[in-house]
């Protein structure tokens, strides 16, 4: 089978390892539409991008057995369309824009996102839940019925991090972690917090945005000694700086399946995640990791530091990871859907 898939534009975040982890492991030959060769000089020629989705939203992608859309209501609308013309059309749903996750409220392109979701996506053939709880509210608010299957990992890609080669490239070493970006619902300002209140630990932030600039314009505070922001760098970069770092540390408001921790605990360290909506999916119990409450700073301090103080806790999320959230294990439940 032909499967044309949703692009991805952002390395950073979490549909770039899901979509990377369908086109590395399905059976069936998948391909991202526009390609990343095309991609180029779509996004140098705004008139020449506009023209081109016009174009597939009017021919759609009959050369292909399926179109499988993530979050772009433009190719949700190319799924649609492509259904003329004998294709079937498979919708992940990762994530849902939540009102009080944002100062101001949402953006205008994120009521756009949500009302694709939950408007025309809910017409797909196939529609797929990467975690529980965004199955339950998605039937709970809107009865769309979803197929849970879990977002996976490339386990040996993890298992290939080198922390050496990051501390000898960036000369950091022993730190608490943050991948993510400079974007609110990222929460990136509580971790800055976290680290003015742990002194004598180094931290370090990784991702879009991240840079002494933006954050001081953005939150308008002084960043602590102990603090390194890192802005953008490669993606292996930032495996290698999850395999050198003591603890990784999510303070997102809420995420659908935060690829960055599975890829952490894969590599064998502790995590300490927000307690939003479906975290206890991945981390179960302190066994696993450490939740806290959300902008809770005291329980934020206590977690990490249990955290930095675990024996068994990275150890045994490995385990948990490998055993259930690889994408040699979960690519064969895509498959068949894309197949039914």
């Amino acid at each position: 089978m032909k499967i044309a898939i949703e692009p991805v534009y952002d390395r950073y975040g979490g549909m770039y390892p899901y979509i990377s982890g369908i086109k590395k492991f399905s059976a069936h030959k998948v391909k991202e539409v526009p390609s990343a060769f095309t991609r180029v000089f779509l996004n140098r020629n705004r008139w020449l991008k506009l023209r081109y989705k016009e174009f597939k939203s009017r021919a759609g992608l009959g050369a292909y057995d399926v179109v499988h859309s993530m979050s772009y209501p433009w190719f949700m609308n190319l799924g649609y369309i492509s259904r003329s013309a004998g294709c079937k059309w498979v919708h992940t749903y990762h994530i849902i824009f939540f009102e009080e996750d944002y100062i101001g409220g949402l953006k205008p392109w994120q009521k756009e996102v949500n009302s694709a979701q939950t408007g025309l996506a809910s017409k797909a053939d196939v529609r797929i839940s990467t975690s529980k709880w965004v199955h339950d509210y998605l039937l709970e608010e809107y009865s769309i019925e979803t197929e849970i299957v879990m977002g996976g990992i490339d386990v040996e890609l993890c298992q290939k991090a080198n922390a050496e080669r990051f501390v000898k490239k960036h000369g950091l070493s022993d730190f608490v972690l943050f991948v993510g970006s400079i974007r609110e619902h990222k929460n990136p300002r509580l971790f800055m917090e976290l680290a003015s209140r742990m002194p004598g630990v180094n931290f370090v932030m990784i991702g879009p945005g991240l840079n002494e600039k933006k954050a001081r314009e953005s939150f308008s505070i002084s960043l602590p000694q102990n603090l390194v922001l890192m802005d953008k760098i490669e993606r292996t970069d930032v495996l290698d700086a999850m395999s050198a770092c003591r603890v990784y540390v999510l303070t997102s408001k809420h995420e659908g399946f935060p690829q960055s921790v599975l890829e952490a605990m894969a590599i064998g360290k502790p995590v300490v995640i927000s307690a939003y909506r479906g975290s206890e999916e991945l981390v179960p119990s302190d066994e696993y990791g450490f939740l806290f409450k959300m902008d809770s700073i005291e329980e934020l301090v206590d977690g990490t530091k249990e955290a930095l103080e675990s024996q068994s806790a990275g150890k045994n999320a490995q385990q948990r990871v490998i055993a259930n959230y690889s994408w040699k294990k979960l690519i064969g439940r895509i498959d068949e859907l894309y197949e039914s």
